[in-house]
Order: structure tokens, then sequence, then C-alpha cells
């Protein structure tokens, strides 16, 4: 029996698989990039869960770069929000953009305030489908260099579900002489995080795992 997270892996799927091309002349057309670490991705299983900082707000287009053109892991659903620090963002959404593009690639939303209990609902049922999440420990776009503190989310998450967490990192920085930027992401080994272990204790294995992939070239 099909459940409403099941229709949605579905019909989220088609469109991720088909952004591959776009995303690779966007992304190579911007940056030149750098990947690291794909042999991780091999011998992952459905559902688990990928934490990554975040530093802007179009690098979850690259994720479909990461998995390669030919993936078993599609769909990944990525848990985000409608209102942004950032006033474009803010009028895509306002103009029904933004609601379009989650839609069609299965982003499901959280509410600032509303409580974990509440707000991972939905990453709860997709992960107990079988469903991939993505989501960012940080909570915002971080185009500093460095990370931001983690939020709880992704510890909560971890806790109720016993999922294991892939650990990836973006950087964007700047080489003397380059015309274009570099674009760095680096992908770790699966985390299966024990099930003594606090949310508090949770969250900095995350943070220290992310930060260590962040500063590798």
């Amino acid at each position: 029996m099909f459940t409403k997270q099941s229709l949605l892996r579905y019909s989220s799927a088609i469109p991720q698989f088909l952004t591959w091309p776009l995303a690779f002349v966007f992304f190579h057309s911007l940056y030149k990039l750098s990947i690291h670490g794909r042999d991780n991705l091999k011998n992952i299983r459905r559902p688990f869960m990928i934490a990554s900082n975040h530093v802007a707000s179009y690098d979850s287009f690259f994720f479909r770069l990461l998995l390669g053109f030919w993936t078993r892991h599609l769909p990944l659903r990525f848990m985000a929000v409608e209102k942004f620090n950032y006033s474009h963002l803010n009028f895509l959404t306002k103009i029904g953009v933004i609601k379009l593009v989650y839609s069609l690639f299965g982003v499901f939303v959280v509410v600032p305030g509303l409580g974990l209990e509440e707000n991972t609902k939905t990453a709860i049922d997709i992960i107990a489908d079988g469903g991939n999440i993505v989501i960012y420990p940080e909570g915002k776009i971080m185009k500093k260099e460095g990370l931001a503190p983690f939020k709880r989310g992704a510890a909560f998450l971890v806790q109720k579900t016993r999922v294991p967490v892939l650990p990836v990192s973006f950087r964007i920085s700047s080489e003397e002489g380059m015309a274009r930027k570099k674009f760095t992401a680096n992908i770790g080994e699966l985390l299966w995080v024990p099930e003594n272990m606090s949310e508090e204790d949770i969250t900095q294995v995350l943070y220290n795992s992310i930060s260590n992939l962040y500063e590798r070239n």
C-alpha cells in the first residue's frame, strides 16, 4: 500500500534525476569543482540522513552532482524554511517560486518556533518510509568562513529514528590567479551514533565531523 511519503518519493525522484545536466552546467560554469569521498556513497543503503553545512541558497542542487548521474539514492528529501534572511529569497517565496520548487523536488518545510516534535514529524515519516533526508544543522546560510553553531534538529532526529548520518561539507574559496572561485565538497564516512549518546553529544559529533571535512582541501 502506498503512503503519502511513498508517492512523494516517486514523484520527486523524477525532477531530481532530470536536474543533473542543469546542475552540471551551472556549477561547472561558476566554479572550479573539487569533490572528495565519493567512495563513501558506494555501500550505503536507505534510509540515511545527510548533514551538511550551508554555503549558498543553491547548494542543495550540488547534491545531485555528488550522487552522480546514475544513483540509487534519489530522491533526497530536503528540510527547509520559507522565510529567509535574504530579501530576494523572500520575494521568490511571495510570488510562489519557492513553493513551486519545493513541491517539485519533495522539499518539506519547518516553521521556526513550532518546536522540534512538530517540525520533525514529516522527517520521521519520510525515514520510516525508507526515504533519505538532507538537513542543514546550522539552520541558515553561512557565507562567511567557518561553520555556525549547530541547532538541535539533526541530533533529535537521530535519537528518534536511529538512522545513520552521512556528513558532508561545502566550501567556496578564492585562489590567487583563478578567474573562478573553487567549490570544494567533502563526503565523510557514514556515522552510526550509539543509542545511549545524548542529544548534546550527538550535536557535537556532527559538528566535529563536518568541521573536519570543511578544513580539508
